[in-house]
């Protein structure tokens, strides 16, 4: 900040926060997760359809079984050149624990129509709201990818659709939350060029 703009606590809550990788085995109470999940609800949506679903996990064997079959599925998954999904595919082969939950108590899982050509815009906007929120809250969150890189994967589709996730929806991101265990990071430097203001 350039020192003459006033700071407030949204400013300041959006400036601080970062991903939090390490957390405790302290659980999210119930009305500090639903405040999460409302601020979620009340982010913008394409034409106001409001159309994204979020399914919250706070069953840690349900936790415990995603993390398994999206470890065993990266496992099956030959690298690709160029592709994100590389990191997770390393890490599934080369580690014997790999979690990408980070053990959190909370996965928010974000879904909608796999047809409505919004769906990653509506869920991305409300997903962020919800980590701000729990940032605010003095809770941690990460964005996860990795069920995402799996919405078509056959195995977790025959789980999550136990759980009222259909195969007309795809997964767009998730979220993981908790109380950090750890001193968050401090911020990396950002990047230079990325702003084009046109007058």
């Amino acid at each position: 900040m350039n020192g003459r703009m006033p700071m407030n606590e949204t400013i300041q809550t959006l400036l601080s926060r970062r991903s939090i990788r390490h957390f405790s085995d302290q659980p999210v109470t119930h009305e500090v997760l639903d405040l999460i999940l409302q601020c979620g609800l009340y982010a913008a949506s394409g034409g106001n359809h409001q159309v994204a679903r979020f399914t919250v996990v706070d069953n840690k064997d349900v936790r415990e079984a995603l993390v398994l079959i999206a470890r065993n599925e990266f496992r099956k998954m030959e690298l690709v050149e160029g592709h994100y999904w590389n990191t997770a595919i390393k890490n599934a082969k080369n580690k014997s624990n790999y979690d990408f939950s980070f053990n959190a108590p909370i996965l928010i899982i974000a879904t909608a129509p796999a047809r409505w050509l919004n769906g990653m815009a509506d869920c991305a906007g409300a997903l962020q709201n919800m980590q701000v929120a729990a940032a605010a809250l003095g809770l941690g969150s990460c964005w996860v990818n990795q069920l995402h890189w799996l919405t078509a994967n056959p195995v977790l589709r025959a789980y999550l659709k136990n759980y009222g996730i259909s195969e007309e929806e795809a997964i767009f991101g998730s979220i993981v939350l908790g109380h950090p265990s750890r001193p968050q990071p401090m911020p990396s430097a950002r990047k230079e060029g990325r702003i084009n203001i046109i007058k």
